[in-house]
């Protein structure tokens, strides 16, 4: 029986857009920042005319924004949580990930939603330079932090003026 037909055995696969939303779709999260002045939204990561202009974005220039949001969430995923088994992290997470999917960030990010704490058991390693890493929930805060610091230095990059 197909996923599809609504089997209750069958666990439910994560969304394929995880790391990177369609292109038709917002990438917004409904945790809006920039309508309080942040340049960089803390929900979404987006820059604050990016979230502005979205619907009058181009296919090309949405694709460029969810790209780079993509890039972003992948390295802070892969600077926070190492793996330790590759082998071991997908097996353990081939019934949460899309088929065909092998994006580590992606099984990271499933197994950390899952293992309680038991990070060998999923072939990742404990997260160490995080007070309180022993917690998934903590890793994962670390990690949205982690992806709004990269997504604002990213904004910085682009926009500062040189200094005279």
């Amino acid at each position: 029986m197909s996923e599809s037909s609504g089997n209750p055995t069958r666990p439910k696969k994560a969304a394929d857009h995880f790391l990177k939303p369609r292109r038709e779709s917002t990438p917004c999260v409904g945790i809006c920042s920039t309508s309080h002045g942040d340049y960089v939204c803390r929900g979404c990561k987006r820059f604050f005319n990016e979230v502005r202009d979205w619907l009058a974005f181009s296919a090309d220039q949405r694709e460029m924004v969810l790209d780079r949001l993509g890039r972003l969430k992948r390295e802070s995923i892969h600077a926070i949580v190492e793996i330790e088994d590759a082998a071991r992290l997908k097996s353990k997470t081939d019934s949460f990930v899309p088929e065909g999917n092998d994006d580590f960030a992606l099984r990271i990010y499933e197994a950390l939603a899952r293992c309680k704490g038991s990070y060998a058991d999923w072939g990742l390693s404990t997260p160490t330079g995080i007070e309180g890493g022993e917690d998934p929930i903590v890793v994962l805060k670390a990690i949205e932090e982690d992806y709004y610091l990269r997504s604002r230095g990213t904004f910085e990059q682009i926009y500062s003026r040189p200094s005279r």
